[in-house]
């Protein structure tokens, strides 16, 4: 039995009888018994209003089906009478209270969301029994008898003798009327109450035996998805300040922080939020993110008058930003890109530089209570204090980025080097350790389930340079590290020459295609003489994609190079030869990304925060070309946000010559990471050497994330 706090309020009215009996239920069952039970089940009936709070306890268990336990702190004397379903109260500020009434009706509205589901429905309604308890901590069996509330027709209530272990499993037992749920049962009902059907493809079964790539793609995008225990701690507890998360591409960061946001609104209505990003084409994806997951908590849609979902930069053009609003509430003017360009020549972050000049010249006044911010590994320090400052008291500053994606560098950020320390050397914001009631300040998530394990750690092997001719160009030095992102590690790092080894166990990486030998291969190189010769091959293998059964619009086609839109114009030129429609982005609006039935074409800066079922990287041979880019650093992480977009398929081409042989080096990834059992060995490097190491933050909190769509 796993048990799920979702709040960590602990002022909350009547929490302490909550917590009295949360505890007893963790006495009563053990990790023998198969289900999962939440503290305060994060869904309350905004737009039907039925019922006005979370139901206090939810409890699933193979053997119980599913109960709902409505909790009061009432002692005998605030009780007068008990008529029908009403509680008529005193000497405490409630006069009467519906709680069996209350019960029932979170039971009902739970129960939709099980009768919605295949799996959990026939044409008998719901497989899940649903029952409900009023639970009495502080009232006694003599107490209750003696005033004459029990008898036949009396609703079932746990009082405080029905609270010790064999107790409280007997009375729990006693509504059992029915067999134990089937295995899929079981698992589909977890998946519901986990959320998972905010982010869940058709139900529709995919083909048994796929023989076709789309057959197989099937299996990716369609059925129930879930969140383990862990991952609905994060995403369901709402921090009363800061908190940072991090994870490796893939393992659904996006997904997890709508989630914290939808659930935040849905919990703290009269607050003022913000969810930020940086690519402008996640706009529309994370907007309807929050608004799945906010119907989900709270049966009704986001109150948008308290709630911007906008991008960090803004414009009078653009619309509503971080920082054009703080501008304005400065009176200040703002900087469009162009201007920064002109204004900050010498920056290589020219959003920063606009961040930092509004904060050394003018106050920034408080704008949200709580900011959200996407993709941080691609913002400067400046944007993050930026926030910061226009936040109320508590600072409910939560943030989430990749680890080794941004595009610039492959070291996270800590909140040292983002916000500095105070006066007495203190971190300014220190996200060490947990808050009070347990919300852990800072997480890690190391599973990844967009791609594939060999997409993956090809993209580690190409964007650090791990099988390089001249070793690597950036690496972990550190096992921790290696660790921290799902890896296994043989090697001694102090050891600078010797070789270490890592593999990726099979439970950091499970993609749905993992065990099946016909998807396979997931990773495919080659190299050509002329672009020309690429292009046409390209064309060629898209062709054949479509022909598998991929509809053209889950083919993504990354274009590396400053002459990114010359090339991507070639290839569109290829495919419509060859009848295929192609989508070149910069065509677009900024905000519209994929187009339906069309190949998306696209440069890495857009493709960023997108996936594809096939995605190809064309160009390769640019990550050693000295003039694209300010370093090899930069080229790199291109390479492997490029790779990292995949949901399954990756295939990596480019233009060879002796001087430029990373061709070379792809096709020795390709062959140690589409093995049986994949591994890449390397030289350990002197750290001093390498242009740009690891960081690894301390006390954090290792989870994951088991939904299959993220960033």
């Amino acid at each position: 039995m796993e048990f799920i706090p979702t709040t960590a309020d602990e002022s909350l009215p009547g929490i302490d009888a909550e917590l009295a009996v949360w505890e007893r239920l963790k006495g009563a069952f053990d990790a023998t018994d198969e289900g999962v039970a939440y503290h305060q089940y994060p869904i309350v009936d905004k737009g039907g209003e039925t019922f006005d709070h979370e139901p206090d306890i939810v409890l699933l268990h193979r053997d119980l089906g599913l109960l709902v336990i409505e909790v009061k702190g009432y002692r005998i004397d605030h009780i007068d009478r008990i008529e029908g379903h009403t509680w008529y109260l005193q000497n405490i500020s409630q006069s009467r209270s519906t709680p069996h009434q209350q019960a029932r009706n979170q039971a009902l509205f739970l129960r939709r969301f099980f009768t919605s589901e295949p799996a959990l429905s026939d044409l008998d309604g719901c497989r899940v029994p649903v029952n409900t308890f009023v639970a009495l901590p502080n009232i006694t069996r003599d107490e209750w008898e003696g005033r004459g509330f029990d008898g036949p027709a009396a609703p079932r209530t746990l009082l405080s003798d029905d609270l010790t272990p064999v107790a409280l499993r007997d009375a729990l037992a006693a509504v059992r009327t029915f067999d134990p749920l089937t295995d899929d049962e079981l698992v589909a009902a977890r998946d519901v109450l986990s959320c998972g059907q905010p982010i869940s493809g058709d139900r529709t079964s995919a083909p048994r035996t796929p023989t076709r790539r789309g057959e197989h793609y099937e299996h990716v995008t369609k059925g129930l998805r879930g969140l383990d225990a862990q991952q609905q701690e994060i995403g369901m507890l709402v921090p009363p300040g800061p908190q940072q998360i991090r994870g490796i591409a893939g393992s659904g960061k996006t997904v997890l922080l709508a989630m914290k946001v939808a659930r935040t609104h849905a919990k703290y209505p009269e607050l003022s939020l913000a969810f930020t990003f940086h690519s402008k084409s996640l706009y529309d994806q994370l907007t309807a993110l929050v608004e799945r997951f906010y119907r989900r908590f709270a049966n009704d849609d986001p109150n948008w008058d308290n709630l911007d979902i906008i991008h960090a930069w803004g414009g009078s053009q653009a619309g509503d930003g971080i920082y054009y609003n703080a501008c304005r509430a400065a009176g200040r003017d703002h900087r469009t890109f162009y201007d920064a360009r002109e204004a900050f020549p010498d920056r290589d972050d020219y959003f920063d530089a606009c961040c930092e000049e509004l904060l050394d010249e003018a106050s920034i006044p408080t704008l949200y209570d709580g900011i959200f911010i996407d993709e941080a590994q691609d913002f400067g320090s400046n944007f993050f204090t930026l926030c910061l400052e226009a936040l109320a008291q508590n600072q409910r500053l939560v943030w989430a980025y990749d680890e080794a994606q941004s595009l610039t560098s492959l070291s996270a950020p800590s909140p040292t080097n983002l916000f500095g320390t105070d006066e007495n050397d203190d971190p300014v914001l220190d996200l060490r350790g947990s808050y009070p009631g347990g919300v852990q300040k800072s997480h890690v998530m190391r599973q990844a389930y967009r791609s594939p394990r060999p997409v993956l750690m090809a993209g580690h092997a190409i964007g650090m340079g791990l099988m390089a001719e001249d070793g690597p160009v950036q690496t972990i030095t550190r096992t921790d590290g290696w660790e921290s992102l799902g890896y296994e590690v043989d090697a001694d790092f102090r050891e600078v020459g010797e070789t270490a080894t890592i593999r990726r166990p099979d439970d950091h990486s499970p993609h749905p295609l993992h065990e099946t030998p016909a998807a396979k291969p997931f990773v495919e190189t080659n190299a050509f003489p002329t672009k020309g010769s690429e292009l046409q091959w390209v064309a060629d293998r898209i062709v054949r994609d479509v022909a598998e059964g991929l509809a053209p619009d889950q083919i993504m086609v990354i274009v590396l190079g400053y002459d990114y839109v010359d090339t991507g114009a070639m290839l569109a030129n290829e495919l419509e030869s060859r009848d295929l429609d192609a989508n070149g982005v910069w065509n677009g609006d900024g905000k519209t990304f994929a187009v339906d039935d069309a190949v998306t074409i696209t440069g890495i800066h857009r493709a960023k925060g997108n996936e594809a079922a096939s995605v190809y990287l064309v160009g390769l041979e640019w990550v050693q070309h000295p003039e694209y880019r300010e370093s090899a650093v930069h080229r790199r992480n291109e390479a492997f946000v490029a790779i990292s977009r995949s949901r399954a398929w990756c295939t990596i081409s480019g233009t060879t010559t002796e001087e430029v042989p990373i061709l070379d080096e792809a096709e020795r990834v390709q062959a140690a990471v589409t093995r049986p059992d994949p591994s890449i060995s390397f030289e350990i490097p002197d750290p001093k050497k390498l242009a740009n190491e690891f960081e690894e933050t301390d006390d954090i909190q290792e989870t994951a994330l088991t939904d299959f769509i993220g960033s």
